[in-house]
């Protein structure tokens, strides 16, 4: 701790001097921002644009064109339950469509026939079978279906 008698009048004058520079130095940089924002405000608000340089824009609204889905499938029905490890997928797509058939076990590639109908015969393993039916169009549209078969032997 300093002794306030060591410190002379000089040197407490000194440092008061510094913190009063640094305040009015702060205070007037704060004055100078006001101003200027002020300033600039007014110029902005009482700026007038002439109205030949006014353009209207109009944002078209794009209309959705719907594509009909290009794969509907007949068989197997989603979530049904048979006794044959065999099924039967069977619906229609586009003519010119490439089908990926996918279980768990295998995948299969085939191609509709010319009126767009497809059929094929899969082998499903025991409990659960997840297949999903992958359509794909020359142009590149996707269209995918997924249905759930379940095997089983017991009676309901």
């Amino acid at each position: 701790m300093v002794d306030t008698k060591l410190v002379t009048p000089a040197i407490r004058s000194y440092f008061f001097m510094k913190v009063e520079k640094l305040l009015l130095s702060f205070f007037a940089v704060l004055g100078g921002l006001i101003v200027a924002g002020v300033a600039f405000y007014l110029y902005q608000s009482t700026k007038a644009i002439p109205a030949t340089q006014i353009k209207t824009v109009r944002i078209a609204t794009p209309t959705p064109t719907s594509t009909p889905g290009i794969l509907t499938l007949d068989s197997p029905q989603d979530l049904s339950v048979t006794d044959s490890k065999t099924v039967t997928v069977a619906g229609h797509t586009d003519p010119k469509a490439t089908l990926v058939i996918s279980t768990a076990s295998t995948d299969e590639v085939i191609t509709p026939a010319s009126t767009g109908a497809f059929t094929t015969t899969i082998t499903i393993d025991n409990d659960e079978n997840y297949i999903h039916i992958l359509a794909i169009t020359p142009d590149g549209r996707e269209t995918e279906k997924a249905v759930t078969v379940t095997y089983s032997t017991e009676s309901f």
